[in-house]
C-alpha cells in the first residue's frame, strides 16, 4: 500500500478528531464535519484501493514475466541439450560414414582380391566380423560411424592396416561347415571345393 497515503489518513483522522473536540455541543457543525470529512475519507479509501489494484497488476505481470521468462529460459535450456545429445548420437556426418564404407569395401578387396573370387566369397564374412569387433572395441562404439569427427582419421588409418595375420580359424571353420554341410547356399559350397581343390565324384 502507498506510505503516502497512509499518512494523509492518520493526518486527517487527527484533524478530525481536533475538529470534533473544538466543536462540541454544536450537534449541527459536527454532522457537517463529519460529513465533509467522511467524503474526504471515502476519497482516499478509494484512491487507496484503486493504488492497491494498479499496484497489484503491476505485480501480476512482473510475477508472469518472471514465471514466462523462467519457463522459456528452462526450455530453451532443454532444446539446445536435447540437440546436443542428438548430435553426439549421430556421430559423423553421412559424407564421413561413406568415406569410412568406402575404406572397409577398398580394405576387403585388397585382402582378398575381387568379389568375385571364391576366396573373397568364404573369407569376407570373418574379415569383416573381425575388422569391425576390432573397430567397436578400439574405439567405444557401436557402429562404424558413432565414432566423433576428430577420431575419423584414426579410423581410416585403422581400416587401412587391418589384416588377419594368422588365418588358421578361418580355415578351419570353413572345414567344419563344409563337413556339416552348413554352408547357406550352393555358390559356397562350389566356391570351398573350387579354393581347397576338392574333387566331388
Amino acid at each position: 500500500m502507498n506510505t503516502a497515503l497512509e499518512t494523509k489518513i492518520l493526518n486527517l483522522e487527527e484533524l478530525t478528531g481536533d475538529i470534533a473536540r473544538s466543536l462540541r455541543g454544536t450537534n449541527e457543525s459536527l454532522q457537517i464535519t463529519n460529513g465533509v470529512i467522511g467524503k474526504i475519507i471515502n476519497g482516499l479509501q478509494n484512491q487507496i484501493s484503486n493504488q492497491v489494484k494498479i499496484e497489484m497488476v503491476a505485480t501480476g505481470k512482473e510475477i508472469e514475466a518472471n514465471v514466462t521468462t523462467a519457463v522459456t529460459s528452462n526450455i530453451s535450456s532443454k532444446i539446445e541439450s536435447t540437440i546436443k545429445e542428438k548430435l553426439d548420437e549421430r556421430g559423423l556426418s553421412k559424407t564421413d560414414a561413406d568415406r569410412l564404407t568406402k575404406a572397409r569395401y577398398r580394405r576387403m578387396r585388397e585382402l582378398l582380391g575381387d568379389s568375385k573370387e571364391d576366396k573373397y566369397k568364404l573369407f569376407i564374412s570373418f574379415y569383416q566380423g573381425s575388422m569391425r569387433k576390432g573397430y567397436l572395441k578400439k574405439f567405444d562404439v557401436m557402429r562404424y560411424a558413432d565414432i566423433e569427427p576428430d577420431k575419423l582419421p584414426e579410423a581410416l588409418e585403422y581400416i587401412r592396416n587391418f589384416n588377419i595375420i594368422d588365418t588358421s580359424w578361418c580355415v578351419e571353420a570353413l572345414h567344419r561347415t563344409y563337413q556339416n554341410n552348413e554352408f547357406t547356399n550352393n555358390k559356397l559350397v562350389h566356391a570351398y571345393e573350387r579354393y581347397f581343390n576338392i574333387t566331388v565324384a
